[in-house]
This record gives structure tokens, sequence and C-alpha cells, in this order.
């Protein structure tokens, strides 16, 4: 009964796909950086004015929010070395 608990958890396309979902946000964000670098150099202003709006957007969400995020990957990803580690998962 255990073997098939397992294999149901690690079939789960919603727990399968959460750490690449993730990763593709945090890539994203990261080449989000190259046009507006190209806007930067070309419309200043513009950059400034998207620059500002980011900022704002970011700082309108709670810290509770961000805390909680960081909370639940790290225990995830805590979690999962420790699954490793005693052979429990791949």
């Amino acid at each position: 009964m255990t073997s098939v608990r397992r294999r149901r958890i690690t079939e789960d396309r919603w727990t399968l796909r959460a750490r690449p979902a993730f990763l593709y946000m945090m890539y994203g964000l990261l080449l989000w950086s190259v046009p507006l670098g190209l806007i930067g150099g070309v419309r200043p202003a513009m950059a400034a004015a998207i620059i500002r709006a980011m900022h704002a957007y970011f700082n309108a969400l709670p810290e509770p929010l961000y805390a909680l995020f960081g909370t639940g990957y790290l225990g995830y990803t805590a979690a999962r070395a420790w699954g490793k580690a005693r052979g429990v998962e791949r």
C-alpha cells in the first residue's frame, strides 16, 4: 500500500509542475531585464516609468505573503533533500 501511495504522489500533475513553474517564472523575470535594458537605452524615461510601476507592484504585496512563499519553498526543498538522502525518492 505504501508503494501505491508513493506512486500516486509522484504521478500527481500539480506536484510535478510546481518547481518547474516557479523556475520558469524566475527565468522570465531575469530575461525581462534584456528588453528593459534596450528600452532604457532608447527611451530612459519609459524604462524609469516601467521600473517605478514594477517597484510599486512588488511593494504592494504584503510581507507575510513573501514569508509564506519562502517558508513553503524552503520546506519543500528540505523535505525533498531529506527524502533523497533516505533513498525514499529518486
